[in-house]
């Protein structure tokens, strides 16, 4: 994860001067986890800008979660708080529905005082405000925390009935004039949007019909029943399909680099495709504009604790969400870059599809 850590970091630096709000003082990387509250030198509470002891935190803290139990987000979010260390309780709050918009406008319609944290994601974070302008906030009515896990890749998987078996392959059948039906979860979630901006610059655009399943797992039944020629996963959820002995091909990954998961796999950035890196699947903790700084930077020191312990890295290493070491940790600064360039590309696709 460094190598893409290192590469976003220069492909986004910056032509986008970014308004950062109150909580603008988040831990840098190498300040991040390592002390608990039951260790010296820790702290179980904020302090203020004077030095003196805030009663912050003095009750529960609530973690919504905009999809139903279960979900990826969900299971992600409950591992991390299992080994954080708040002095306090802390509630996983479900609310579901609106393509996860439902749950964050309850979140963003709660007071900033730190005690509601919002896990948010590519749907309802950035490519919903786009689609509905009705919704109540936009991606900068957040304050992003950090990210709970390492970003997702989108990958692109090829069927037998092609007989693609390697990048090379991939990437001459693309630039031939065959055409070719592509599957995807959403045809606004992540992969969509990554598979249209790579097939845009191949101009190829005209090439491909696209067939919208609901959800991954009826994607992944009909690539394997192959009903279309070629699909979209994340990169997270193929390795998890491969390991479990499926036959599976990917072709590319949708991304300017390869991916953890598939390291064998050129990504499209070696075949001269260019501005890929901002497509990445995210899951963030954030908090509503407006919460005090002091309590911004305690809530992203715990949670950043959590997410490189040793607990935590174990069970995304197991559950194929990829490990964030402490090197790894992107700043709420590094993380607003990233999803203010994620949503042009959103912006770019979504228009040129005549969705927006």
């Amino acid at each position: 994860m460094k190598q893409f850590k290192k590469l976003l970091a220069l492909t986004l630096s910056l032509a986008m001067a970014l308004p950062m709000a109150s909580c603008g003082n988040n831990s840098a990387p190498g300040n991040v986890g390592g002390s608990s509250a039951n260790q010296p030198g820790s702290t179980s509470g904020v302090s203020s800008s004077n030095g003196t002891q805030s009663s912050y935190p003095n009750g529960t803290i609530s973690f919504i979660v905009p999809y139903a139990a279960g979900d990826g987000l969900d299971t992600s979010t409950r591992a991390m708080l299992e080994n954080a260390d708040f002095p306090v309780s802390t509630l996983v709050e479900n609310i579901s529905g609106g393509s996860g918009t439902i749950g964050l406008q309850d979140a963003f319609g709660r007071d900033p005082d730190g005690y509601t944290v919002a896990i948010l994601s590519n749907g309802p974070t950035i490519a919903q405000p786009l689609l509905n302008d009705t919704l109540t906030y936009t991606l900068e009515d957040w304050e992003i925390l950090t990210f709970t896990t390492a970003p997702v890749l989108s990958v692109l998987g090829c069927t037998s009935s092609k007989d693609i078996k390697n990048s090379d392959d991939m990437k001459a059948f693309l630039e031939s004039d065959e055409q070719f039906t592509v599957g995807v979860p959403s045809m606004s979630g992540f992969g969509y949007v990554s598979a249209s901006a790579m097939f845009d610059q191949m101009n190829i655009m005209d090439h491909v019909t696209w067939v919208s399943y609901d959800g991954a797992p009826a994607l992944y039944q009909a690539y394997l029943s192959g009903e279309i020629d070629f699909a979209v996963f994340d990169d997270n959820f193929a390795a998890q399909y491969a390991q479990a002995g499926d036959d599976i091909t990917i072709g590319v990954v949708i991304n300017d680099v390869r991916s953890q998961y598939f390291p064998d796999v050129a990504a499209a950035g070696e075949w001269g495709i260019e501005g890929l890196g901002a497509n990445i699947g995210f899951k963030a903790a954030a908090v509503k504009k407006g919460t005090p700084a002091d309590v911004c930077a305690y809530l992203t020191e715990k949670i950043n604790a959590a997410v490189v312990s040793e607990g935590y890295q174990k069970w995304c290493e197991d559950n194929f969400f990829g490990v964030l070491s402490t090197e790894d940790i992107y700043t709420g600064e590094e993380a607003m870059s990233m999803l203010l360039a994620l949503r042009e590309t959103n912006r770019t696709v979504l228009t040129a599809a005549g969705l927006l």
